[in-house]
């Protein structure tokens, strides 16, 4: 057998060298498995995470307050398993024997006293090399054939690490024969550099450069193209396929594919305190675990109430248990899996009791792997994962984390695959060893990477007195780079692409491309190394080229292709309309309405339209309440607690314990992601703030004689409205936050409000158009419409819940703000602008308002003023639909 052997050459196909039985090429990885199965030294493949386990098994083991790793560790020990396994491999790779050399240091006599450990620690590739050299030196195996006739060495044998060059020499002695590359002379062929802006224009000029080979008769058979694919050819897939030719399939791996997401978010929702945000994102799984009738109950009761074990959730888990396909069963899973059964990281749990929630994974994974294949990998790695952790010694929710990284990898698309192709594919340009015409690379710049260096100028001496020599990160890196350049010797003309901009962050040509334009220069330069950098920089410029400098009257020319092009006339961009005329719609008539589907409607009619007649909305995983909106909803329930107990006994104002009593149990259910690590100083800090504002609220309440009638109170009361001469009757529905009373039994309405600013909310009275209290005084009032009963110049409230302070029409609530309608007139311009956007979309015609062209906000309000409408501000800062209303988004 002759073998092609090199550092890069482990992932390197055929290219168009006729093969022939008995001629492989092999890297590293590939010889040692050749010569193991020679000498009969293979085994099973260890797995890299049992290795680390074993690994972190000897460092428990030896760990003692004084030794070297103790201080990491003590904090993380599967990381610090890790570490050291790493540097383990990196010497036993090397020669390194277990033995410490003199002068060690610390951290090598404790990797020597780990390498003495009997515990057990299964082979991987770091144990092959020295082994191999072990075994073709001994005299058992000396008259074992090897089926290695010659040994074809892709770069110059001093080039190899000291333990491969050993290896070398040991197959020399057993009568293979090695041949070292000849000096290269053939200059680099033709080399084109095309720096492109983007991935996308980047991708289009490399297709087109592909689908221009000559394919006529004459050269078709000879025109032999390579292509390096060094990063994702995603979007150059696409452009290629429009071209109709193959698809290249490289893709980039990522952590965060569906499939890989299903454990990890396990492990992560089965500990307390629970992370509703995860929670969501696990129930809606494209393959959840969690049955899809469950998951749409549990979802939408996060999204009313962003907590575990409250009113909500317990509403869902019975909807749950009533349901005939679910039943009790499922529902108790659940709430015990959830809820009831979280675990607590405090360095009592055990890795049993961790596997013992995962059987229930295990279950639900084992019943759908029918149904969708693609989990018998999850699963595969759900019991990988089981022997990695069972046992009786405590486990933390950090140290599963990292198992979790390094039992699940990062995996590529599942949507990337190749397709045959006229060229080759390669991951390098090292890996390059025919002849070829043309070559193409994809992502020629800078992958940003550094190689780690764990050993000091002290430690590599000490090491080399033993007979261990560590290569040097530099000279590696210069070895791959030369052999880029001996490859690039091989092609006739070269095609060099990279984008100067990735995902918004600048690119860095790579370091081989200097090397070339270097090769390309004579020898030696003549001048100081300033002026030889200065020539390396004009000879890169010589070959580079931009998208802007292909195209000649109408012909396309890059790298010795060409294409004619076709002018085609520029499309005019047409921009989405602010309004759209959809023709009579009495469908869109509304039964019923909210205070915030009305000043939905009112403000923007599209938004109303797509969301209660379009049935848009964003998933459930997405709606559930954070920030604001969630501590908002707290306070709401705090309050509204509160009072019904300060009833009950008879009394007006809370005391402090019982504000944060109540928070203590409220927040689970309401703000559970406040009580996530690292969130503590949150809550620490909303606490004084909501337990000031609560208590200023019932004692200002007290001090000016206005006692509580209600919270939460719900009403319902039928409006009549005037829609195009017509008068229907459309249900009004909500809630009223704080319902209460003056020593005049005159009712006051207060909402209350958690925002980061109280202007807006000032705003709103001082402007007129505080149409939501407006709106609850309607609601309160027993007379026909108008209202009658509820006074002209009833107080227009709001509680500002964070900064603890009123914006009222009152002076019972310290200094009255100015508004120039009243509670009775607002309302009446509420109708009026009920009425008219109701026969608009009635009619047919939905507009976008909040699109510039419509007008400015200030335009609009003295529209709407001028016709007795009021006016309510577009909810674009809060509106999911803003790319399909033209508002965002490319319309290019």
């Amino acid at each position: 057998m002759n073998v092609l052997f090199g550092l890069y050459l482990d992932r390197a196909p055929w290219t168009y060298r006729d093969s022939a039985l008995g001629t492989v090429r092999l890297g590293p990885l590939g010889l040692a498995q050749l010569l193991q199965t020679r000498l009969g030294l293979t085994g099973p493949d260890a797995r890299h995470s049992t290795r680390i386990r074993q690994f972190m098994g000897r460092l428990a083991e030896q760990d003692t307050p004084e030794a070297w790793f103790h201080g990491s560790f003590s904090v993380d020990p599967w990381s610090t398993a890790i570490d050291l396994l790493n540097m383990r491999d990196e010497l036993v790779v090397n020669g390194w024997t277990g033995l410490a050399p003199d002068g060690s240091t610390a951290k090598l006599k404790a990797l020597s006293a780990l390498e003495q450990s009997r515990l057990p620690l299964d082979r991987a590739f770091a144990d092959y090399p020295l082994e191999l050299v072990h075994e073709l030196e001994s005299e058992a195996t000396a008259l074992w054939p090897l089926g290695i006739s010659r040994l074809e060495l892709q770069h110059p044998r001093g080039s190899f690490p000291a333990i491969w060059s050993r290896l070398i020499g040991a197959l020399e002695r057993r009568g293979v024969t090695v041949l070292e590359p000849s000096v290269p002379t053939d200059p680099v062929g033709e080399v084109t550099v095309l720096v492109a802006r983007t991935e996308w224009e980047a991708a289009e000029h490399t297709a087109r450069w592909l689908a221009s080979a000559d394919t006529t008769a004459r050269n078709s058979a000879t025109d032999r193209s390579a292509v390096v694919a060094s990063t994702s050819t995603a979007l150059l897939d696409q452009e290629l396929q429009l071209r109709g030719l193959p698809r290249i399939g490289v893709s980039s791996r990522s952590r965060w594919r569906a499939m890989d997401q299903i454990i990890p978010l396990f492990f992560t929702v089965i500990w307390g305190p629970v992370d509703v945000q995860l929670l969501g994102e696990f129930l809606n799984l494209p393959v959840s675990p969690v049955r899809r009738g469950a998951v749409r109950h549990l979802l939408r009761a996060l999204a009313a109430q962003p907590g575990t074990g409250g009113d909500e959730w317990l509403s869902a888990l019975q909807k749950i248990s009533d349901d005939e396909t679910l039943g009790p069963a499922v529902a108790a899973e659940l709430d015990q899996l959830f809820v009831t059964g979280l675990l607590a990281d405090d360095g009592t749990v055990t890795g049993s009791a961790v596997v013992e929630r995962t059987q229930w994974l295990r279950t639900q994974l084992s019943r759908r792997v029918q149904v969708y294949p693609q989990l018998e990998g999850v699963l595969s790695q759900l019991k990988e994962l089981i022997v990695l952790i069972d046992g009786p010694e405590p486990v933390s929710r950090k140290t599963i984390a990292r198992i979790l990284e390094s039992v699940i990898p990062a995996s590529t698309s599942p949507l990337a695959g190749g397709e045959a192709a006229p060229w080759v594919t390669l991951h390098s340009l090292g890996e390059l060893c025919d002849d070829v015409d043309a070559l193409v690379w994809w992502g020629c710049q800078d992958d940003g990477q550094v190689r780690s260096r764990h050993w000091d100028d002290a430690e590599c001496q000490a090491l080399l007195g033993a007979g261990v020599a560590l290569p040097d990160p530099a000279a590696l890196a210069e070895l791959e780079l030369s052999v880029a350049v001996d490859a690039a010797r091989r092609c006739k003309r070269l095609l060099l692409v990279r984008a100067a901009e990735i995902s918004g962050e600048p690119t860095k040509a790579h370091p081989v491309l200097s090397s070339l334009a270097f090769s390309t220069l004579p020898s030696p330069l003549p001048g100081t190394p300033e002026e030889s950098k200065k020539a390396v920089g004009h000879a890169i410029s010589a070959f580079s080229t931009t998208p802007t400098e292909l195209v000649c009257d109408g012909v396309w020319r890059l790298a010795g292709r060409t294409a004619a092009l076709t002018p085609v006339q520029a499309a005019p961009t047409r921009r989405v309309p602010a309004s759209h005329d959809l023709g009579p719609r009495p469908e869109f008539m509304p039964d019923k309405l909210s205070y915030s589907q009305l000043s939905t409607l009112i403000g923007c009619s599209m938004k109303w339209v797509l969301e209660k007649k379009g049935r848009l909305k964003v998933g459930d995983a997405q709606s559930v309440p954070t920030g604001n909106t969630m501590i908002g909803t707290l306070v709401h329930r705090v309050v509204e607690e509160l009072f019904g107990e300060l009833y009950a006994a008879n009394r007006a104002v809370p005391e402090p314990a019982e504000v944060q009593a109540k928070l203590d149990r409220l927040v689970p259910h309401y703000a559970s992601e406040l009580l996530l690590p690292g969130r503590g100083s949150i809550l620490a800090g909303l606490r004084p703030i909501i337990e000031n504002s609560v208590i200023k609220l019932f004692q200002t309440l007290q001090t000016q004689g206005v006692y509580i009638r209600a919270t939460e109170h719900e009403f319902s009361k039928p409006a009549l409205l005037n829609v195009n001469g017509t008068q229907i009757e459309v249900k009004v529905s909500g809630y009223i936050d704080v319902l209460a009373a003056d020593q005049q039994a005159d009712p006051v309405v207060i909402d209350l409000k958690w925002t980061n600013r109280s202007k807006y909310r000032r705003e709103e009275i001082t402007q007129g158009d505080a149409m939501q209290l407006a709106l609850y005084h309607w609601a309160l009032d027993n007379g026909p419409d108008p209202m009658s009963t509820v006074a002209e110049d009833a107080a227009m409230s709001y509680y500002m819940l964070k900064q603890g302070e009123f914006a009222s029409t009152s002076t019972l609530f310290g200094p009255a703000l100015a508004s120039p309608a009243s509670s009775r007139s607002t309302w009446r311009r509420s109708v009026r602008a009920a009425e008219f956007s109701i026969s608009e979309v009635v009619g047919g015609r939905v507009l976008a308002a909040g699109r510039q062209e419509l007008g400015s906000s200030a335009d609009q309000r003295d529209m709407a003023t001028a016709d007795g409408r009021l006016y309510q501000k577009p909810p674009c800062n809060f509106c999911d639909f803003s790319a399909l209303c033209g508002l965002k988004g490319d319309l290019s």
